[in-house]
């Protein structure tokens, strides 16, 4: 396809010779596009926008506009930053950071299905995927291999961890631990097994991940009594991840079964 003569791309943008793009795309200076990508008609890439190699942005996705901050200076310098082999659809949206010199961070092989919406100032990991319209407040934090369902919504400040996967149209306002289940409006259904199975983890590496959980969660306890009860207990990495999930302070609070 190159370069459709109907496209505007600034003197000042970088952008990769193999890169294609559609006709009428926006890519302003201050763009940085990598080899391989497919830019594809109508998307907006709009000022201080890196993006990775082998990514595909969709029809009328629009990359780098200001945050939804009424408290927001415009003449703020920041950006957005995406990694390798991430396919942003059909109008997507992702807002630059409301802080001076930082940015909203995707990271790589994720999918963002269509309409999803990144607030200012989200880190999302590697090979997530976010259904349809799912919606991301500013500061959201999405660890790696989660699924988010359609229409999903999250506050800001909200945490998601690794492998969780979120049912279709919930609200959620508190933290999501690793390798869980979540649904409605912060409620925890158990773990993501199948997800975890998925992922390849083994057996006594999940049933370790359960003794986590049911230690967070089952047994009584309030939050500095079940921290204090798994430092004389040996945890696989992936139960430790679970558990040091629990001691970073959260804005938010977290969800419950």
């Amino acid at each position: 396809m190159g370069i459709h003569s109907s496209a505007f791309i600034d003197s000042r943008a970088e952008v990769c010779e193999d890169v294609e793009i559609g006709p009428f795309v926006v890519i302003e200076a201050g763009a940085r596009i990598s080899r391989g990508c497919l830019v594809h008609g109508h998307a907006q890439i709009l000022g201080s926008v890196e993006i990775g190699e082998d990514c595909e942005i969709g029809h009328n996705a629009i990359i780098g506009a200001n945050p939804q901050d009424q408290g927001f200076d415009r003449r703020t310098s920041s950006r957005v930053r995406i990694g390798n082999g991430n396919v942003l659809r059909e109008h997507v949206t992702v807002h630059r950071s409301s802080r001076e010199g930082q940015a909203t961070t995707i990271g790589n092989d994720n999918l963002l299905m269509v309409g999803c919406h990144l607030g200012h100032d989200s880190v999302i990991g590697d090979r997530n995927v976010l259904a349809n319209h799912c919606l991301l407040g500013g500061h959201v934090k999405l660890g790696d291999g989660a699924f988010l369902g359609g229409g999903a919504a999250f506050h800001q400040f909200v945490r998601i961890g690794d492998l969780c996967m979120i049912k279709g149209q919930s609200a959620i306002s508190q933290d999501v631990p690793p390798y869980v289940l979540a649904a409605a409006s912060n409620e925890l259904h158990g773990l993501n097994v199948i997800g975890m199975r998925r992922a390849g983890l083994s057996a006594a590496t999940r049933q370790n991940v359960k003794d986590a959980f049911r230690q967070m969660f089952l047994n009584g306890l309030n939050l500095q009594d079940a921290l204090d009860g798994t430092l004389d207990l040996t945890w696989v990495p992936e139960a430790q991840n679970f558990i040091e999930f629990f001691r970073v302070h959260s804005k938010r609070g977290v969800c419950h079964p």
